[in-house]
């Protein structure tokens, strides 16, 4: 399981397979939507606008964001007259509203699982994380089927399964993430000439904790275009030491179809269920015994249901300090970082809890998986999946929201 994890970690909703079919399926549909796409406008276009939607005019034309950078140039980049800058963030943001689909290019660039990386993706109706994902990295495979995750791994013979959505591009990486990220607390922008091509870059750096551990980013954006061309990202909040994936060529598309993200496994491969987890990075921020509330006495049922009634009511009511408290790996969100994320997701009325799912065990003690279905602000009904974890210390036995595992799921009542 090293190996799947050490993916997992890195991509934690991303994936693909080992299979030339599959390939070839794949490439084709990219290569029928380069045939189709039409000629760029010349320069001397009469708008920005035009110039940054010189884009698809049909359902299957993509624009192509990212060029092939090599690891060095994204590295290394070298930038002249280095100046902080005040970045448009909305054009890019305006420009990127139409995708559906991407297809990464890239690489993991730490532990074990270090390798190139293909990563092809669908972003759910509201734009903040994948619905369909389909990677590649090494033999591993993994894909979203039916609402849940499964991670081929031919070395084991297994495929690995686990509830939810656990694997895919999340947060999306379009409007909603871009502005998101525009607000936390440390991120800047600076402005510059790549010294190898002449051309004006604009970097922009922010970090933020998160369910998956404490993750930090270098987004590379054309200064004239306005559009990314790369990505890093890192699993620390100060982008220190070895990126954990570097993403140089990222494809941009209306669409693609539902094939692009299938995946059939060998005959004959058992199916496993995957362990539940947590980073260890994120276990000291969940230790400290004045968070959480108290179990004893209860059973473990009985303590989730309480800790998540009392979740979902701080969310409704929006009492940030009470959310901290009950789930402190938010304990750094500034309140504007809170709100911008929540948007059409924010639960206006709890459905149900229900029972526990499956458990796993960290290093502080139990896991717990709950489900919640949740009446969201616009309407729609979701399913979330929330991690408990049980604290024995001093003061007795209580329990606190690690947070969510994997994506929400719309579901129909």
């Amino acid at each position: 399981m090293e190996r799947t994890d050490d993916i997992s970690q890195v991509i934690r909703r991303l994936r693909v397979p080992p299979s030339p079919e599959l390939d070839a399926r794949v490439h084709e549909a990219i290569n029928q939507t380069e045939r189709s796409a039409p000629l760029i406008p010349p320069p001397n276009e009469p708008s920005l606008r035009a110039l940054l939607t010189m884009v698809m005019k049909k359902k299957s034309v993509r624009y192509t964001l990212g060029t092939t950078l090599g690891l060095g140039l994204i590295a290394a980049l070298m930038l002249n007259h280095f100046t902080t800058t005040a970045w448009a963030m909305e054009r890019t943001i305006a420009a990127l509203k139409k995708y559906k689909a991407l297809h990464l290019t890239g690489h993991t660039a730490s532990g074990s699982s270090a390798g190139p990386l293909e990563v092809w993706a669908r972003a759910n109706a509201s734009g903040t994380c994948s619905e369909a994902c389909l990677a590649k990295m090494g033999s591993i495979t993994v894909w979203v089927e039916g609402n849940k995750t499964y991670a081929y791994e031919p070395g084991q013979n297994k495929v690995w399964v686990e509830p939810g959505i656990t694997a895919g591009v999340n947060p999306w990486f379009g409007p909603k993430f871009l502005s998101t990220f525009a607000r936390v607390r440390d991120y800047q922008a600076h402005e510059g000439t790549d010294a190898a091509t002449g051309q004006k870059r604009v970097l922009a750096t922010g970090s933020l904790p998160t369910a998956l551990g404490p993750q930090s980013f270098l987004i590379e954006f054309g200064a004239e275009t306005k559009l990314p061309v790369s990505m890093k990202g890192w699993r620390n909040l100060n982008r220190h030491g070895t990126p954990e994936f570097v993403f140089d060529k990222i494809v941009y598309f209306e669409d693609l179809p539902d094939s692009t993200f299938r995946f059939v496994p060998p005959p004959g491969v058992p199916l496993a269920d995957k362990p539940l987890t947590i980073p260890e990075a994120n276990v000291a921020a969940l230790s400290d015994p004045k968070d959480g509330i108290p179990a004893t006495g209860l059973t473990r049922e009985e303590a989730c249901r309480k800790l998540l009634e009392q979740m979902w009511d701080a969310c409704i009511r929006e009492d940030l300090p009470r959310i901290r408290r009950l789930c402190p790996l938010t304990a750094g969100w500034p309140e504007e970082l809170f709100r911008t994320i929540a948007g059409q997701d924010e639960p206006v009325k709890v459905l149900s809890i229900g029972s526990i799912e499956q458990t796993g065990q960290s290093r502080l003690g139990p896991l717990a998986l709950v489900p919640s279905r949740l009446q969201c602000k616009d309407g729609k009904t979701r399913e979330v999946r929330m991690v408990v974890q049980f604290r024995e210390t001093d003061q007795g036995l209580s329990c606190v929201v690690h947070g969510p595992h994997g994506n929400s799921i719309e579901v129909k009542e």
